[in-house]
């Protein structure tokens, strides 16, 4: 009887591994197409607050475009880095998800490991 068991616990450890495989991937594959979306969304809406600035500045009057202070163009560039800011702040939580998820699979490994040993040294007595 203990085979059985021994036998049962190696392929149930081996089930969960691969679900917590399965489930690693797909928590990867979210996070790389969050990143991709969040990043083009943050792309199209720097573009959209340039192009707004600079209507602005056309509907107030066009002589003011040279006259621009220069901290309003640093201030464009600094928007520029604002939305990868907040994209990899987002992204912190599929990474702390992937690396419990590593930690489950090291540890499934191991114990199937020592399941299998442990069957092998039953058939070898």
């Amino acid at each position: 009887m203990p085979r059985k068991t021994a036998r049962k616990g190696a392929a149930e450890i081996k089930r969960e591994l691969g679900v917590v495989e399965r489930e690693l991937g797909h928590m990867i594959q979210i996070q790389w197409t969050y990143a991709k979306r969040m990043l083009k969304f943050g792309f199209a809406s720097w573009i959209f607050g340039i192009s707004a600035f600079f209507s602005s500045l056309l509907l107030m009057n066009a002589a003011l475009i040279p006259f621009t202070p220069p901290i309003s163009i640093s201030l464009l560039i600094f928007a520029a880095a604002v939305p990868v800011i907040i994209t990899v702040s987002l992204i912190q939580k599929f990474r702390i998800r992937i690396k419990r998820l590593e930690r489950t699979r090291t540890m499934l490994l191991d114990e199937y490991e020592r399941a299998i040993l442990k069957r092998v040294g039953e058939i070898v007595k």
